[in-house]
């Protein structure tokens, strides 16, 4: 359906603009700059929302592992004859056992709900815990000092830093001469730590093993093993596999099964946001048609003369549906290049806009996630620049029938 030979050379003279043509190119520009904006749109979006779905996923699976084996009650007792059992299998690269327990922190009057982990001493490092950034202290002094680990969020909300202490108070009540009270313990904060989702950062205490097993008193139970696997996808088959020989001891949950709605949400907003966003390229083609229809009528004396001269019909059609490609491909390669410049500098835009405009662009409490990422789909690209290429053909194909159809008789009888 392309110009060749002097089609190619009538559809260059065309789209190069002369004065009297001036309303003509002006409108091809515009047509250019909205496929340009939309493509745009469309890639930057996706890639965000690809960075988001990435970044939360990498962060929640770093924090509740790939399979998760729970005890029965929140307690698991023998749980170290579940890991001997499961350590020989190559598919996994870490098994963690951890108690979890709910309680509320204070400090000098505030108080804030947080949850405990109990971690063996030696996961008491930035990697082992995936931990984005240290903000103070050193994690791996816990174990020695028996003190805690603070999300970076609870810690604002205390007022506390590493060097200071808190009161952890269980809801759990003990018994004593004078009757049942709420078990409390102060300890200090040996690090303050941002783990990257906004609602473990604000609620999560690391604390080690064997002192949360005292203060709580679970003996020598866990409430999960955390288990991280090489590979995160093949839970689907690993996961009834262990279920099989931890049997009746607990049960096992994967990632998939833990986070189910959050996946399906996150894949409905992906797929609806494609279809919403590809819409400003359906609005944007449309400019394409009406800048055809105009060249159609101002060059309906020059398309009489060429098929008087022996133009065919299908000579004029390919004459046409290559202008309004060519805008369409301009528009593209445009749009393709301002988004990959956008997604390069997305963070300094974001400070920018920040700065400038007193937004908050990124609100951690409403995105879950304390950092903006983009990450580029080269299967979603490849579908945006086919749907601007097809709708831009789309575009072209009435306007071109129209100037096919052009009867030199009827123009030129008045010339």
């Amino acid at each position: 359906m392309l110009a060749r030979g002097y089609e190619w050379s009538v559809a260059m003279r065309y789209m190069l603009a002369r004065k009297r043509d001036r309303v003509i190119s002006v409108t091809a520009v515009l047509s250019v700059t909205a496929i340009a904006l939309g493509v745009t749109a469309l890639i930057v979006v996706m890639a965000v929302m690809n960075g988001f779905r990435a970044e939360l996923m990498d962060k929640i699976l770093g924090y509740h592992g790939h399979i998760l084996i729970q005890g029965y009650g929140g307690q698991l007792s023998g749980y170290e004859k579940i890991m001997d059992d499961l350590k020989d299998r190559d598919d996994i690269v870490k098994m963690m056992p951890f108690s979890e327990n709910q309680v509320m922190v204070t400090n000098e009057g505030d108080a804030w709900g947080a949850i405990v982990r109990g971690l063996p001493d030696e996961y008491f490092t930035a990697d082992k815990l995936g931990i984005a950034e240290v903000k103070a202290g050193v994690v791996e002094a816990a174990p020695q000092e028996v003190g805690l680990v603070l999300g970076y969020q609870l810690a604002n909300r205390l007022r506390v830093t590493a060097g200071d202490r808190v009161t952890i108070v269980s809801p759990k009540s003990v018994a004593t001469p004078f009757g049942s009270t709420l078990r409390y313990l102060s300890y200090p904060v040996v690090a303050v730590v941002e783990i990257g989702v906004y609602q473990f950062d604000e609620s999560f205490i690391g604390m080690p093993l064997e002192e949360a097993q005292r203060f709580f008193r679970l003996e020598d139970s866990v409430a999960n093993i955390e288990i991280m696997l090489r590979d995160a996808d093949a839970v689907d088959t690993v996961g009834p596999e262990i279920g099989a020989v931890v049997g009746e001891r607990a049960y096992v949950r994967t990632w998939r099964s833990l986070n189910q709605s959050l996946v399906g949400a996150l894949q409905t907003e992906r797929v609806m946001m494609f279809l919403i966003v590809g819409l400003i390229i359906l609005v944007a083609v449309f400019n394409i048609s009406s800048s055809l229809f105009m060249l159609v009528k101002d060059k309906s004396p020059d398309i009489a003369i060429l098929r008087t001269i022996g133009a065919t019909q299908a000579s004029i059609k390919r004459i046409f549906v290559t202008i309004g490609l060519f805008v369409g491909s301009a528009g593209i390669v445009s749009g393709s290049l301002l988004s990959w410049l956008i997604i390069a500098n997305i963070d300094a835009i974001k400070t920018f806009i920040e700065k400038a405009f007193g937004l908050q662009v990124w609100d951690p409490a409403v995105r879950f996630i304390t950092s903006l990422r983009a990450e580029v789909n080269i299967v979603e690209a490849g579908l945006t620049v086919g749907l601007a290429l097809i709708l831009s053909f789309a575009a072209t194909i009435i306007p071109a029938r129209r100037a096919a159809k052009i009867d030199p008789v009827e123009v030129l009888r008045y010339e």
